[in-house]
């Protein structure tokens, strides 16, 4: 099926190539922006916690619990 070689696919280890839309509220560039700000809030939550027992419902979820 198909002709091979006819595309080539080289993956980065690096990267991710995803698509962004939105219903027309905000830009893509907004909210990508703002994803990245919730997500830097989320990462400071976690830096400051101490230890493992901490996590509450974060490490029930990554322990799968």
């Amino acid at each position: 099926m198909g002709k091979p070689g006819l595309v080539e696919i080289n993956a980065k280890e690096d990267s991710f190539i995803f698509t962004v839309e939105t219903t027309g509220a905000i830009t893509a560039y907004e909210l990508i922006m703002n994803a990245i700000v919730v997500l830097r809030q989320k990462l400071d939550a976690v830096r400051l916690l101490d230890d493992d027992s901490d996590l509450g419902e974060l490490g029930a979820h990554l322990g799968g619990g």
